[in-house]
């Protein structure tokens, strides 16, 4: 057995849940002796970590980097582990996988350069089941352990010795496979198996690892038998290969003589390329010989057939299909051969994308980097695509050449004129083919053409569609394009289902529609591209624009084809189809946030509309302005340009663009606190969205309404409307409302302290975000995790996320959520008493609110400047501030906002020991705290009351609101509040154990958020 490769897994402390999940998905190929494990909870008692750990990582093989924000701010993990693993990977000797566990900014560090797992980079914490991302995790890794494997291993040993048998090839990514073969032939009775799978996916390869495993080795000794049938073209040929691999010599009864040898003792035989002869004239003839070979005694069968095809007249185990290899395997592959220098090279990407995970073809591209640039290679393959799939002197070979690897299929007996055919058509689709669209493409032999082709490996099927990999679609559509009438009608097609579904996401059957297209995507890019080609391309620029709506709802790269559409418009002169490709591109480019370049189209189509004078598209160019506006907080402009846009919808009788302004001028109300005025808008809006049956306006407008219950605490309300409405954006298709909701009832959840919901509904919703590129949601989300980690005393964590979403703010133009990040770093900086640093980020921000017309936002910063005075003892100052602020919240409806300030108040009578005062106020403030279900302010209004009871001598009554406010502070949890409220009851507890169970669990509360400050006051009052 081979020795286990010495994995190294590199974590934050604060991480070590996740470390643990990890290990645990881990455990069985630990046990199985592919990997020893090492991590910080491995070393011994008295053992120095640092040293032990920098021990570690010189003997690992593989080093795991658990990326989190906490691991960014390591010292010793980012500094220290992570870059001696770096310099080690430069010098060849490791590999090094970052798998991001939480969300970060982790791009710029130079492992944020490396393939991350799981494949895509989404955190682990991001996915709604985490068990799916470890399995992700730990099957990308078992990739890279085998590679280690493969390049560790000496050639030729013991394996070599069966006489006439090939060396074991570069195996890689086909563990589980290897395994389940291996087991299969070594018992008694003999196992019978057939391997499956294309060309190029690596039949052979598998085939000979197992012949040269140690088990095998150790079972059959020499009597290992491997015959290669591709050049036997019936029974008679095969026995005669069959024989010549036995060394028996030629002579009369050749068959009978092979025979007997194979009946003398155990044996394993491989019989690789079966198709050849069982495809030929003769099956029959090479069934009987397969049955024979069946009932040899003590014989292990082993058969790769290209294909699905099942031989007869032999009881074959469950066959064994070779898939193509994943992102991370294809890469150990490559490397293997290239070298270590190209890996994670964004060329390497690129290039290994087209290849599709085939095995043959991964190896021809790495033989052709040598004496090459990645760069060039790529170039190299624009010009020559498949032909560059081919070693020096290998033309007619099939390990050599994947041209005469195909050939070998194209050119079988199954394929028939029906077949040929389909092949062709199937070679422009990238997607592949619906099964439900198999007869409309080839009618009354559609479905037989596709059985043949998955029969002999050219195409497979999978989830209800006939697909083709990429490196043959590519050789096919080069060397066999579609006959005029199989490609006309298959155009035909295509361009139906663009017009007709098309423009249907964002209304009622958007959903369905979106369904039915997305995973024509790419066929129907490539479709509308060959159109626009030819000289009637009108229709085909319409068919373009006809995507708009599925692209800017459902997030799909569906808009393609409209920047190439827009070229031949101008180029033919249609000024009319010129401004509705620019204002498409615009409308796809604002759902993604990109403002400067959305502006810009929508200028380019504005003159165009009006020179053509089409009011309807003058229109819609200057409401879109207008949100561009909106989103950046440009609100004069915004109204501005609504205003001007209202009038022309109502001259052309367009109720739903007149419906769409009025609903945005409402948005602008909202921005300025002007929440009546909003709320009318909205309330104007909903009946003519209703009239003209406009969904997804309906759903916008009741949406709107349950912002504005948010706003005012009326977190029932908010509840039910955002609930209503869920189901609308689904109905319709629009990811980005969906995404919205279910942030809204995220922020709800955060109001009430529900920290777990809060945080699941972000990552819910930042998923959906990013899907479609929508920027400032994204932003929104982010900030949000920010503060559910604030709330919960994880400064670190919190301030990491508010600078992770502060660029995003910059970038869509959007000052508020520009100012709500600053001001937010700001808080955690009062929080942890740094107050200069905190005056300056308010400073900063107020005329920022102020500039928006953000009210609320305004108060927020009046407020906080009033907290430093409180932490400050300038008693006037604060007083004074918080009068400010309670005016402005009572103004916006804001009872939390008031609850809050209300309570400041309090605490100012508190310090100045105005007992009475300090009561009236947090009793005034707590049941406003429990209207909104602000558990924490709760929690802070009880334990402030305790406060006033311990001056008053009282400790029973003091430590009974304490036992209660601690019990409100563990329910969200928040270590801080719960440190102090601990050292409270240390300070009235009964007697001395009691005593110090209060303190030592204050100490750990205030552990775990790392208050050095807090515990060095615990230690200093209570001494040991």
């Amino acid at each position: 057995m081979p020795k286990p490769v010495r994995l190294f897994i590199s974590s934050a402390p604060e991480d070590a849940a996740l470390r643990a999940e990890v290990e645990v998905h881990l455990r069985p190929i630990e046990r199985i002796g592919l990997i020893e494990v090492w991590h910080d909870d491995r070393i011994a008692a008295g053992g120095e970590p640092a040293a032990e750990a920098r021990a570690q990582i010189e003997a690992a093989e593989v080093v795991v980097l658990l990326v989190s924000p906490a691991f960014l701010a390591s010292d010793r993990h980012f500094d220290e582990e992570a870059a001696r693993a770096l310099a080690r990977r430069a010098a060849g000797e490791v590999v090094v996988v970052p798998v991001p566990v939480r969300p970060c900014d982790w791009g710029w560090t130079e492992f944020g350069k490396l393939a991350p797992l799981p494949e895509g980079g989404r955190p682990v914490e991001g996915w709604t089941v985490r068990d799916e991302a470890w399995t992700e995790v730990v099957r990308g890794l078992r990739a890279v352990v085998e590679g280690v494997m493969s390049r560790r291993a000496a050639p030729g040993g013991r394996s070599a010795l069966a006489a006439g048998l090939p060396p074991a090839e570069l195996c890689i990514g086909r563990g589980l496979e290897v395994e389940a073969t291996v087991a299969a032939l070594v018992r008694e009775p003999p196992g019978r198996v057939l391997l499956l799978g294309a060309a190029g996916v690596g039949k052979s390869t598998v085939s000979l690892a197992v012949l040269h495993r140690p088990e095998v080795v150790a079972r059959f000794g020499e009597r290992r038998f491997f015959v290669r049938l591709d050049a036997a073209p019936d029974a008679e040929s095969a026995a005669v290969a069959l024989a010549g691999a036995l060394r028996v010599p030629s002579g009369p009864d050749l068959w009978q003589r092979a025979m007997s040898f194979l009946a003398a003792g155990p044996a394993v035989l491989v019989l690789d390329n079966l198709e050849t002869p069982w495809d030929g004239d003769d099956q029959p003839g090479t069934e009987a010989l397969l049955a024979e070979l069946a009932a040899v005694p003590h014989l292990s069968l082993m058969a790769s057939v290209r294909g699905a095809g099942r031989p007869g007249r032999v009881t074959w185990n469950s066959p064994i299909e070779l898939r193509p290899l994943r992102r991370a395997e294809a890469e150990a592959v490559f490397c293997a051969i290239a070298g270590e220098e190209h890996r994670s090279k964004p060329a390497l990407s690129a290039l290994l994308s087209l290849m599709e995970g085939i095995p043959l073809a991964i190896a021809l591209l790495a033989h052709a980097t040598h004496g090459n640039d990645l760069i060039n290679l790529k170039d190299e393959w624009e010009a020559r695509r498949t032909a560059v799939l081919e070693r020096d002197g290998g033309a007619h070979d099939r390990l050599r050449s994947w041209k005469a690897s195909l050939e070998l299929s194209i050119g079988s007996p199954r394929m028939t004129a029906g077949a040929r055919r389909l092949l062709s058509v199937l070679a422009v689709l990238p997607d592949g083919i619906a099964q439900r669209d198999l007869a409309v493409l080839l009618p009354g032999m559609g479905p037989a053409a596709a059985r043949a082709l998955a029969q002999v490996g050219l195409a497979y099927f999978e989830g209800g569609r006939l697909k083709m990999l990429s490196p043959v679609r590519e050789y096919v559509a080069a060397e066999y394009p579609p006959i005029v009438e199989d490609l006309g009608r298959a155009m035909e097609h295509y361009e139906d289902l663009t017009c007709t579904l098309g423009p249907v996401p964002g209304s009622r059957g958007g959903t369905e529609a979106a369904a039915r297209l997305a995973p024509e995507t790419a066929n129907l890019d490539s479709v509308i591209r060959r159109g626009l080609t030819e000289v009637e391309a009108g229709r085909w620029i319409d068919a373009a624009a006809a995507l708009t709506n599925f692209a800017r709802f459902s997030g799909h790269a569906a808009s393609l084809p409209l920047g190439r559409a827009l070229e031949v418009a101008q180029r033919t002169g249609d000024g009319r189809r010129e401004a509705l490709c620019a204002q498409s591109l615009g409308d796809v480019a604002l759902s993604r946030s990109q403002h400067d370049e959305a502006r810009a189209r929508y200028q380019q189509a504005l003159p165009l509309y009006r020179q053509v004078g089409d009011v309807f598209g003058e229109a819609d160019c200057i409401k879109s302005l207008g949100d561009i506006a909106l989103r950046r907080s440009q609100h004069d402009e915004a109204r501005t340009r609504y205003q001007q846009a209202l009038p022309l919808y109502r001259q052309v009788g367009d109720v739903l663009g007149e419906a769409d302004c009025i609903k945005s001028l409402g948005d602008i109300a909202v921005r300025r606190s002007q929440h009546d005025e909003a709320r009318a808008r909205y309330q104007q809006a909903l009946p003519l969205y209703r009239q003209v049956g406009d969904v997804l306006g309906e759903a916008d407008c009741i949406k709107r309404l349950g912002n504005l219950a948010l706003l005012r605490a009326q977190h029932d309300e908010a509840r039910t409307r955002y609930q209503e409405v869920l189901p609308l954006y689904r109905q319709v298709g629009d990811v980005r409302g969906e995404a919205n909701c279910i942030k809204s009832l995220g922020d709800i959840a955060l109001k009430r302290s529900q920290h777990d919901e809060a945080r699941a509904r972000y990552q819910e919703a930042l998923w959906l975000y990013r899907q479609v590129g929508a920027v400032l949601g994204e932003a929104n989300c982010i900030q949000s995790l920010g503060h559910v980690a604030r709330e919960r005393s994880m400064h670190d964590e919190a301030k990491a996320r508010y600078q992770e979403a502060l660029p995003l703010y910059r970038q869509v133009g959007s000052v508020l959520g520009e100012a709500d990040c600053i001001k937010s770093v700001g808080d955690i900086a009062l929080e942890r008493s740094q107050h200069d640093e905190a005056r300056a980020r308010y400073q900063e921000v107020l005329p920022l609110y102020r500039q928006v017309g953000s009210v609320r936002g305004e108060a927020n910063c009046i407020k906080s400047v009033g907290d430093i005075a409180l932490e400050r003892s300038q008693h006037d100052e604060a007083r004074a501030r918080y009068q400010e602020a309670l005016p402005l919240y009572r103004q916006l409806g804001s009872v939390h906002g008031e609850a809050n300030c209300i309570k400041s108040l309090g605490d100012i009578a508190l310090e100045r020991s105005q007992y009475d005062e300090a009561r009236a106020r947090y009793q005034e403030a707590l049941p406003l705290h429990r209207q909104v279900g602000s558990v924490r302010g709760e929690a802070d209004c009880i334990r402030r009351l305790g406060e006033i009871a311990q001056a008053h001598r009282d400790a029973s009554a003091a430590r009974a609101r304490y036992e209660e406010a601690l019990a409100l502070y563990q329910r969200i949890p928040e270590p801080c509040s719960i440190g102090r409220t601990h050292h409270r009851l240390a300070t009235i507890a009964p007697d001395a154990a009691t005593q110090r169970q209060h303190v030592e669990a204050a100490r750990s509360a205030w552990q775990r958020i790392d208050r050095t400050d807090l515990i060095a006051r615990l230690d200093q009052d209570f001494p040991s």
